[in-house]
């Protein structure tokens, strides 16, 4: 099934089909029956572990390989002890870790980049998730999830979470800016003023952040408030915008998916044109992925990826949200009349 989406000021909106799994031979239906031969400190790391039985990790083997992979990197660096009790956490703190440790391991393996220590200390001593590169760049890794979109827009008893992720045929609003301003905000206080800067957002999102156009992350960190908004994205000035988070160099966003029969790695950087020059992020981070220079006041020459498609067109200015929302349900009733 075709997957569509809208964006608006106020939200975006996702048609959710089937989800695509992996075509493997062996599928894993929980942690109970990892293969300790062939994924041995995955198998070590599922026994006691509270998120055994709670949903489907590792799903296939595949997959499992590359968790593996993870996990042989943190041994192989020092941090395997460091991440193995919260690995053995609840499902969400075990995926917290591993988004981790997947960006690391991305870095080092797959970007060629040395690796120069777990938990640097940042602003006021507060840890960071690693140094990685040369000179060595402090990164902290966020990884919102669909859960807290649900909650933000539901409410913490919303019975939404307790379904699975898709639906078949659902349709949302989510809000994606308001993902990266949070992990932004979040982030910003561990930032040294002493080395290059780096916040990676590895999302479970609704609607994942490199599934979108990169212009969704773009209006998140670059976009100026817009006199007489009150709500969505125009409501406040993203934090790129001016000075006001100088000690960040930049936000990465990452994804490791499985679409079909290999892993996927996916990164974007997303570069502050108001850090401080101690803390840009170099040159040599992640080369060949690509790399975003910013549009702010600053540069009045750059222009919104939708500017005249949705910011110059009155009805999604003078309803954005229900503009989306009717586009949604057309959609919606187009499936249901080929069904």
């Amino acid at each position: 099934m075709r997957i569509r989406k809208f964006a608006s000021s106020s939200g975006a909106y996702r048609l959710t089909g089937a989800c695509l799994t992996a075509r493997t031979s062996q599928v894993y239906s929980d942690g109970m029956n990892i293969d300790p031969n062939r994924h041995p400190l995955l198998h070590q790391v599922a026994q006691g572990a509270q998120s055994v039985g709670t949903d489907e990790f590792p799903s296939c083997v595949t997959w499992a390989d590359e968790h593996e992979a993870w996990l042989r990197f943190a041994k192989e660096t020092g941090g395997f002890d460091h991440y193995v009790q919260r690995l053995r956490g609840p499902k969400e703190t075990r995926d917290e870790a591993f988004a981790e440790l997947a960006v690391a391991y991305f870095f080092v393996k797959r970007c060629g980049m040395p690796f120069a220590g777990w938990e640097p200390r940042g602003a006021d001593g507060k840890l960071g998730e690693f140094l990685v590169g040369s000179p060595p760049v402090f990164v902290e890794v966020k990884s919102p999830g669909w859960e807290d979109e649900i909650a933000k827009a539901e409410g913490r008893q919303s019975p939404r979470l307790q379904q699975p992720k898709y639906i078949h045929a659902e349709a949302r609003s989510t809000g994606p800016w308001s993902s990266v301003r949070h992990a932004v905000n979040k982030a910003y206080p561990k930032m040294p003023d002493t080395m290059p800067t780096l916040l990676v957002i590895n999302d479970d999102l609704m609607v994942s952040l490199l599934d979108w156009n990169q212009a969704v992350t773009e209006i998140a960190l670059y976009t100026p408030k817009s006199p007489g908004q009150t709500t969505g994205y125009l409501a406040q000035d993203g934090p790129f915008v001016d000075a006001r988070c100088a000690r960040l160099g930049g936000v990465g966003v990452f994804k490791a998916d499985l679409p079909g029969a290999e892993v996927r790695y996916r990164f974007a950087i997303f570069e502050n044109p108001h850090a401080d020059p101690t803390v840009a992020v170099p040159p040599d981070v992640a080369p060949g992925f690509p790399r975003v220079s910013g549009a702010s006041p600053s540069k009045p020459d750059a222009e919104l990826w939708f500017k005249k498609e949705v910011l110059e067109v009155e009805e999604w200015i003078r309803d954005s949200t229900g503009k989306a929302r009717r586009i949604a349900q057309e959609v919606i009733e187009e499936f249901r009349r080929k069904d």
